[in-house]
Protein backbone atom coordinates (compact mmCIF):
# COMPACT_ATOMS: atom_id res chain seq x y z
CA UNK A 1 0.00 0.00 0.00
CA UNK A 2 1.22 3.46 -0.97
CA UNK A 3 0.99 6.11 1.30
CA UNK A 4 0.92 9.44 0.37
CA UNK A 5 2.12 12.66 1.76
CA UNK A 6 -1.66 13.55 2.28
CA UNK A 7 -2.52 10.36 3.68
CA UNK A 8 0.79 11.19 6.26
CA UNK A 9 -0.87 14.96 7.17
CA UNK A 10 -4.17 13.72 7.36
CA UNK A 11 -2.94 10.63 9.80
CA UNK A 12 -1.14 13.77 11.72
CA UNK A 13 -4.36 15.52 12.29
CA UNK A 14 -5.99 12.89 13.64
CA UNK A 15 -3.68 11.97 16.00
CA UNK A 16 -3.40 15.55 17.30
CA UNK A 17 -7.39 15.61 17.35
CA UNK A 18 -7.42 12.25 19.95
CA UNK A 19 -4.71 14.17 21.92
CA UNK A 20 -7.49 17.07 22.36
CA UNK A 21 -9.14 17.15 25.91
CA UNK A 22 -12.46 15.78 26.06
CA UNK A 23 -14.20 17.90 28.39
CA UNK A 24 -13.47 21.37 28.25
CA UNK A 25 -12.53 21.93 32.26
CA UNK A 26 -10.58 18.58 32.00
CA UNK A 27 -6.42 18.92 32.59
CA UNK A 28 -3.33 17.88 31.16
CA UNK A 29 -0.01 19.39 31.72
CA UNK A 30 2.11 20.30 28.61
CA UNK A 31 5.60 21.73 28.44
CA UNK A 32 6.30 25.62 27.71
CA UNK A 33 7.85 24.09 24.26
CA UNK A 34 3.87 22.90 23.37
CA UNK A 35 2.49 26.25 24.99
CA UNK A 36 4.24 28.08 22.47
CA UNK A 37 3.22 25.82 19.93
CA UNK A 38 -0.55 25.85 20.54
CA UNK A 39 -0.40 29.88 20.99
CA UNK A 40 1.39 30.29 17.51
CA UNK A 41 -1.30 28.60 16.24
CA UNK A 42 -4.17 29.57 17.80
CA UNK A 43 -3.24 32.94 16.93
CA UNK A 44 -3.87 32.04 13.28
CA UNK A 45 -7.02 30.87 13.95
CA UNK A 46 -8.03 33.68 15.94
CA UNK A 47 -7.47 36.01 13.66
CA UNK A 48 -8.97 34.03 10.61
CA UNK A 49 -11.64 34.35 12.80
CA UNK A 50 -11.82 38.00 12.86
CA UNK A 51 -11.68 37.95 9.55
CA UNK A 52 -14.61 35.58 8.88
CA UNK A 53 -16.49 38.30 10.82
CA UNK A 54 -15.51 41.37 8.95
CA UNK A 55 -12.44 42.67 10.64
CA UNK A 56 -9.13 43.51 8.38
CA UNK A 57 -7.68 43.37 11.98
CA UNK A 58 -4.19 43.78 10.08
CA UNK A 59 -4.57 47.50 8.65
CA UNK A 60 -5.96 48.45 12.23
CA UNK A 61 -2.77 49.25 14.14
CA UNK A 62 -5.43 48.74 17.62
CA UNK A 63 -5.81 45.01 16.02
CA UNK A 64 -3.13 43.83 14.16
CA UNK A 65 -1.07 42.19 16.90
CA UNK A 66 -4.70 41.21 18.47
CA UNK A 67 -4.77 37.50 17.49
CA UNK A 68 -1.43 36.46 19.34
CA UNK A 69 -2.43 38.84 22.60
CA UNK A 70 -5.92 36.34 22.95
CA UNK A 71 -3.78 33.78 22.21
CA UNK A 72 -1.16 34.40 25.22
CA UNK A 73 -3.91 35.34 27.59
CA UNK A 74 -5.82 31.87 26.93
CA UNK A 75 -3.08 29.95 27.64
CA UNK A 76 -0.67 31.74 29.85
CA UNK A 77 -3.88 32.90 32.03
CA UNK A 78 -7.27 32.62 31.19
CA UNK A 79 -7.23 28.97 31.31
CA UNK A 80 -4.07 27.87 32.39
CA UNK A 81 -5.58 25.25 35.07
CA UNK A 82 -6.53 23.25 31.89
CA UNK A 83 -2.45 22.49 31.36
CA UNK A 84 -0.62 23.43 34.79
CA UNK A 85 0.21 20.97 37.37
CA UNK A 86 -2.20 20.39 40.33
CA UNK A 87 -1.26 22.63 43.10
CA UNK A 88 1.17 20.73 45.93
CA UNK A 89 -0.68 20.00 48.75
CA UNK A 90 1.35 21.11 51.80
CA UNK A 91 0.05 19.44 54.56
CA UNK A 92 0.94 19.33 58.50
CA UNK A 93 0.41 16.87 61.29
CA UNK A 94 -2.54 17.67 63.42
CA UNK A 95 -0.75 17.42 66.56
CA UNK A 96 -3.01 19.25 68.63
CA UNK A 97 -5.96 16.88 67.43
CA UNK A 98 -7.99 19.96 65.99
CA UNK A 99 -11.42 18.70 65.35
CA UNK A 100 -13.22 21.86 64.88
CA UNK A 101 -13.71 23.72 61.52
CA UNK A 102 -11.45 24.76 59.27
CA UNK A 103 -12.94 27.39 56.75
CA UNK A 104 -11.29 29.80 53.92
CA UNK A 105 -13.38 33.05 52.81
CA UNK A 106 -13.22 35.73 50.49
CA UNK A 107 -11.55 32.93 47.67
CA UNK A 108 -11.28 35.03 44.73
CA UNK A 109 -13.20 33.08 41.68
CA UNK A 110 -12.63 33.97 38.33
CA UNK A 111 -13.36 31.60 35.09
CA UNK A 112 -14.86 31.31 31.80
CA UNK A 113 -18.27 30.06 31.00
CA UNK A 114 -17.86 26.55 28.65
CA UNK A 115 -21.17 27.96 26.20
CA UNK A 116 -20.34 31.09 25.58
CA UNK A 117 -16.23 31.27 26.13
CA UNK A 118 -17.33 34.86 28.49
CA UNK A 119 -16.04 35.35 32.06
CA UNK A 120 -17.57 34.42 35.15
CA UNK A 121 -16.73 36.20 38.81
CA UNK A 122 -16.96 35.85 42.10
CA UNK A 123 -16.06 34.13 45.46
CA UNK A 124 -15.50 30.88 47.11
CA UNK A 125 -16.18 29.48 50.47
CA UNK A 126 -14.00 26.20 51.37
CA UNK A 127 -14.48 24.46 54.74
CA UNK A 128 -13.54 20.95 56.09
CA UNK A 129 -13.25 18.94 59.08
CA UNK A 130 -9.61 17.98 59.53
CA UNK A 131 -8.58 14.70 60.34
CA UNK A 132 -4.84 13.36 61.30
CA UNK A 133 -3.06 16.19 58.40
CA UNK A 134 -4.59 19.83 58.24
CA UNK A 135 -3.73 21.77 55.13
CA UNK A 136 -1.23 25.08 54.06
CA UNK A 137 -4.21 28.08 54.03
CA UNK A 138 -3.08 29.18 51.09
CA UNK A 139 -3.48 25.67 49.03
CA UNK A 140 -6.96 26.10 49.19
CA UNK A 141 -7.03 28.96 47.65
CA UNK A 142 -4.74 27.60 44.81
CA UNK A 143 -6.61 24.64 44.11
CA UNK A 144 -10.20 26.94 43.47
CA UNK A 145 -7.97 28.84 41.00
CA UNK A 146 -6.29 26.04 39.45
CA UNK A 147 -10.10 24.52 38.95
CA UNK A 148 -11.62 28.13 37.86
CA UNK A 149 -9.24 28.71 35.27
CA UNK A 150 -10.34 26.47 32.48
CA UNK A 151 -13.70 26.88 30.99
CA UNK A 152 -16.37 26.09 33.04
CA UNK A 153 -19.96 25.61 34.14
CA UNK A 154 -20.52 26.70 37.82
CA UNK A 155 -22.04 23.64 38.56
CA UNK A 156 -19.33 21.25 37.91
CA UNK A 157 -16.56 24.27 39.01
CA UNK A 158 -17.82 23.63 42.66
CA UNK A 159 -18.42 19.98 42.77
CA UNK A 160 -14.44 19.38 41.00
CA UNK A 161 -13.05 21.51 43.97
CA UNK A 162 -14.68 19.70 46.43
CA UNK A 163 -14.00 16.05 45.17
CA UNK A 164 -10.27 16.96 45.27
CA UNK A 165 -10.12 18.77 48.28
CA UNK A 166 -11.91 15.73 49.81
CA UNK A 167 -9.61 13.03 48.46
CA UNK A 168 -6.57 14.78 49.04
CA UNK A 169 -7.22 15.42 52.77
CA UNK A 170 -9.07 12.57 53.42
CA UNK A 171 -12.12 14.43 54.93
CA UNK A 172 -15.76 12.83 54.54
CA UNK A 173 -16.77 16.14 55.46
CA UNK A 174 -16.04 19.29 53.06
CA UNK A 175 -18.56 22.19 52.17
CA UNK A 176 -17.68 24.67 49.05
CA UNK A 177 -19.53 27.44 48.11
CA UNK A 178 -19.52 29.66 44.87
CA UNK A 179 -21.12 32.54 44.26
CA UNK A 180 -20.63 34.38 40.60
CA UNK A 181 -21.93 36.54 38.45
CA UNK A 182 -21.93 35.41 34.93
CA UNK A 183 -21.09 37.76 31.82
CA UNK A 184 -23.25 35.16 29.24
CA UNK A 185 -26.23 36.27 31.37
CA UNK A 186 -25.19 39.93 31.79
CA UNK A 187 -23.99 41.04 28.75
CA UNK A 188 -26.07 38.86 26.13
CA UNK A 189 -29.22 37.10 26.16
CA UNK A 190 -31.18 38.31 29.32
CA UNK A 191 -28.94 41.12 29.52
CA UNK A 192 -29.27 40.84 34.06
CA UNK A 193 -26.00 41.95 35.26
CA UNK A 194 -26.93 41.88 38.41
CA UNK A 195 -27.78 38.34 39.07
CA UNK A 196 -26.00 35.91 40.98
CA UNK A 197 -25.60 32.62 40.86
CA UNK A 198 -24.72 30.19 44.24
CA UNK A 199 -24.07 26.57 43.85
CA UNK A 200 -23.05 24.30 47.06
CA UNK A 201 -21.76 20.77 47.73
CA UNK A 202 -21.67 19.09 51.06
CA UNK A 203 -21.31 16.04 52.28
CA UNK A 204 -20.39 14.40 55.40
CA UNK A 205 -21.48 16.80 58.89
CA UNK A 206 -22.24 19.30 56.37
CA UNK A 207 -25.32 17.40 54.90
CA UNK A 208 -26.79 17.25 58.51
CA UNK A 209 -29.55 20.04 59.12
CA UNK A 210 -29.80 21.46 62.73
CA UNK A 211 -26.02 20.90 63.36
CA UNK A 212 -23.51 23.44 64.63
CA UNK A 213 -20.74 22.57 62.05
CA UNK A 214 -23.34 23.36 59.42
CA UNK A 215 -24.31 26.52 60.99
CA UNK A 216 -21.24 27.69 61.44
CA UNK A 217 -20.62 27.25 57.64
CA UNK A 218 -23.44 28.85 56.05
CA UNK A 219 -22.93 31.83 58.32
CA UNK A 220 -18.85 32.32 57.20
CA UNK A 221 -20.88 32.13 53.62
CA UNK A 222 -22.70 35.43 54.62
CA UNK A 223 -19.90 37.41 56.14
CA UNK A 224 -18.34 36.45 52.86
CA UNK A 225 -17.47 38.39 49.28
CA UNK A 226 -20.27 37.30 48.37
CA UNK A 227 -22.17 40.13 48.76
CA UNK A 228 -21.28 42.25 45.50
Amino acid sequence: MIVTKRDKLKNKYYISIMELLKKSNENTEISEKEKQKRITTAAKHYGNFLEAIGYNYKLDPQTENTPTRVAKSWINDLVMGSFSPAPKMTEFENEEEYNGLVIQTGIRVNSICAHHNLPFYGWATVGYLPGSKVVGLSKLNRIVDWFARRPQMQESLTQQIHDFIQKELQSSSVAVSISSKHMCCGVRGIKHPESVMTTNKFSGMFMEKNNMIREEFLHAISKNGNNF
